[in-house]
């Protein structure tokens, strides 16, 4: 069994990767573009090479062990263009020519209509030129077919691969985040890593798969950022005879109103004033609660919640942080509630998102969390770019495990292992 050597991570952002390496005791020769990434990737303890990974001769890297690679997905995303889905009858052709000794990434570079949708195959350049004993990759879910198509070449030049999209609720990330993996070994069969957490169904939140009944539950965003639901007050909707048009409200850790027919009509609001980020974790009665009144009856100070029907799922307010795993984290201090929609094209041809009264503001040490990154990671660049960096990176305690699924038969000790 060969001995561990030298780990490439190529498009290495601002560590993401190289942070799920570190449980293994393990780093890795970072290479990526941007300078903000670069610098964060460095001040967090991780190698990194400024340069386009296009530009590079791999061979120059001499032996190499493993190799890593999340390529850019904007010509994928569905956040974006799409133009990465129109070019991939020429990422395509690329690939196959690059398995058969051509190098033709020039002449389709010039073909396709965006010129980063061929940098998905610089991976399957590096692995065909280097050879590693193990490869893991990732990209956003539509690259799917991709990986599918790199997965059957590298099998043809000796590799055991396995395919497919991770949800990352799935393994202990406050985040409802799917993206494409692919992870090959020369050394023997490989597996993407099995859940460690249970499903989230938006459609049935409560639902428990028989197959996971050993498995905890996924993480609400409220849950990974502390928050607590003690900070929202209930509505009960009949008026007072109209002189509260509001209804009288109650913390939830009074007594509850008399339950009754209308029950289905209470609300539930959050308590923080206007205009702050997400709910109060620290108040634990309403603003503006007074002890003296009876009833806890309060003048709520925060938008009406849209009815609690029966299926107990709030919608329409921040209150989903507390029911749910956060929605993808992008590069963006808002994370957007499920369920949201992109807008028309701008003028430049990219699709817009609706923030709505519904998207929570997060901070940069918060969206860390919800990325599942260790809280004090020293992000480098201005806010705007911070938030880039966090939105573009992988989760680390989900490519923890599937580096783990990548390397197991390469390991030095594997055999003695299996035996």
């Amino acid at each position: 069994m060969p001995e561990q050597g030298r780990i490439i991570d190529l498009f290495a952002g601002a560590g993401g990767w190289e942070e799920g390496l570190m449980a293994h005791g393990l780093h890795a020769t970072g290479v990526e573009l941007d300078q903000a990434a670069c610098r964060t990737a460095v001040a967090a303890g991780h190698e990194r090479i400024v340069a386009d990974v296009a530009a590079l001769e791999p061979a120059s890297f001499g032996d190499v062990w493993g190799l890593i690679a999340s390529p850019p997905c904007q010509a994928y995303s569905l956040a974006g263009r799409g133009l990465g889905r129109r070019d991939q009858p020429h990422v395509v052709a690329c690939a196959h020519e690059l398995a058969a000794g051509h190098d033709t990434r020039a002449a389709r570079r010039a073909r396709c209509e965006d010129d980063r949708s061929l940098l998905t195959v610089e991976p399957l350049r590096w692995a065909l030129t280097l050879r590693p004993r193990w490869i893991a990759l990732e990209q956003v879910p539509p690259v799917m077919e991709l990986w599918s198509l790199f997965a059957e070449l590298l099998a043809a030049h000796g590799y055991e691969t396995a395919v497919g999209v991770l949800s990352a609720e799935r393994y202990g990330v406050a985040q409802t985040r799917k993206r494409a993996y692919l992870i090959a070994s020369l050394d023997g069969p490989v597996r993407l890593p099995a859940p460690t957490h249970r499903f989230y169904d938006p459609r049935r939140p409560q639902h428990v798969r028989d197959d996971e009944r050993h498995l905890p539950s996924w993480v609400s965003m409220a849950d990974a950022l502390g928050w607590t639901a003690d900070a929202v007050v209930r509505t009960q909707r009949p008026t007072h005879d109209g002189r509260d048009p509001q209804g009288l409200t109650r913390a939830t850790d009074c007594p509850s109103f008399t339950v009754l027919s209308s029950t289905r009509a209470w609300t539930v609001e959050p308590c923080a004033p206007r205009g702050t980020s997400g709910p109060n974790a620290r108040t634990r009665r309403p603003v503006g609660y007074d002890s003296r009144q009876t009833g806890c009856r309060v003048r709520p100070t925060a938008e009406p919640a849209p009815t609690l029907l029966a299926s107990g799922l709030a919608k329409g307010t921040p209150t989903w942080v507390f029911r749910r795993p956060a929605t993808t984290v992008l590069g963006d201090r808002r994370v957007q509630p499920p369920g949201h929609k992109r807008n028309a094209r701008d003028r430049a041809g990219r699709y817009q998102t609706r923030a709505g009264k519904q998207a929570v503001r997060v901070t940069v040490e918060q969206a860390t969390r919800l990325q599942g990154f260790r809280p004090d990671y020293p992000w480098q660049g201005s806010p705007t770019a911070q938030f880039r960096q966090i939105g573009n990176a992988v989760c680390p305690p989900l490519v923890r495990l599937v580096l783990g699924e990548a390397m197991r038969s390469s390991q030095p000790d594997a055999g003695a292992t299996d035996a």
